[in-house]
């Protein structure tokens, strides 16, 4: 049936014009710039810090001090546990970020739609609803112990 029917025709009609695009395509209006054009006030792409000095030469590794157990986890810790992709919950961290940027609570949207924003990503990391830190005796949630401090506070917060 394939032999019959795919015909090698087919492909070239439609893929000759496929980079031709279409009307609407074609009247967007496209910066002439290599390189991309940050918009400041966007909350779903945001240019990260780590970019901006790079060098080809990388400073290399250095020492690590004064540091605290931070989360402490069992074995079924997941993906989603690390970097969830769902809902941004009212009261998180990245909620706060985002409500400080003039976005309202029904379109905070969720953290695979703001991957792009690695501030919102940052305050989303470890804010699974659903996590399970040792450090919290059972408690589920996206919080731990802020060591020296004994705090309990969101992991984002405790961390900075």
């Amino acid at each position: 049936v394939v032999q019959s029917c795919v015909l090698p025709d087919m492909f070239k009609s439609t893929y000759e014009s496929i980079t031709k695009g279409n009307p609407m395509w074609n009247e967007l209006s496209v910066p002439t710039s290599k390189l991309y054009s940050w918009d400041p006030s966007s909350t779903y792409i945001h240019e990260p810090p780590y970019f901006k000095n790079m060098t080809m030469a990388p400073p290399g590794p250095h020492s690590v001090k004064d540091a605290y157990c931070l989360l402490n986890f069992g074995d079924s810790i997941t993906t989603d546990h690390i970097s969830p992709a769902g809902s941004i919950h009212k009261d998180s961290p990245a909620a706060k970020y985002l409500l400080e940027r003039g976005v309202d609570r029904k379109d905070f949207n969720s953290y695979g739609s703001r991957r792009g924003n690695d501030e919102v990503m940052a305050r989303g990391t470890f804010a699974n609803i659903r996590l399970v830190n040792k450090l919290l005796k059972g408690e589920v949630g996206p919080k731990t112990i802020h060591i020296p401090t004994g705090e309990k506070l969101y992991v984002f917060d405790a961390a900075t």
